[in-house]
């Protein structure tokens, strides 16, 4: 074998991104749009069920929130990804998150970062 063909001389990119798994939705996008869907189903069936003593509506519009959040979400998502960096996303949610829960995970920094050399340290 030649030197050359015991190496891969690049690697792509597409290797190291989480998987694409429902309408430009990854695995955990996927998952935070029909769990916020069932927790909101689960709500309203809670609140039907009280009103209308029909038990079998929690179930029911818990599972057709959760699809209608996945169908409606892959719209919405796909416009929030647009032209921002692979993972944007998802340190966004884990920033909203962090806020929510007072974690302190994140540094935080109003303002403008900017790189100069400076003149004097140059050897």
């Amino acid at each position: 074998m030649l030197e050359g063909e015991k190496t891969i001389s690049f690697l792509p990119s597409r290797l190291n991104r989480e998987a694409t798994v429902f309408g430009g939705m990854t695995v955990s996008e996927f998952g935070i749009s029909a769990a916020i869907g069932f927790v909101m189903g689960l709500l309203i069936g809670l609140l039907l069920w009280i009103l209308t003593d029909w038990w079998l509506l929690i179930p029911a519009l818990a599972m057709l929130l959760c699809l209608a959040t996945v169908l409606i979400g892959k719209g919405i998502v796909a416009a929030l990804k647009r032209g921002r960096p692979e993972a944007y996303l998802n340190r966004k949610i884990e920033q909203k998150l962090d806020e929510l829960l007072m974690g302190g995970k994140f540094i935080r920094r109003e303002g403008a970062w900017s790189i100069h050399r400076q003149k004097g340290n140059q050897k």
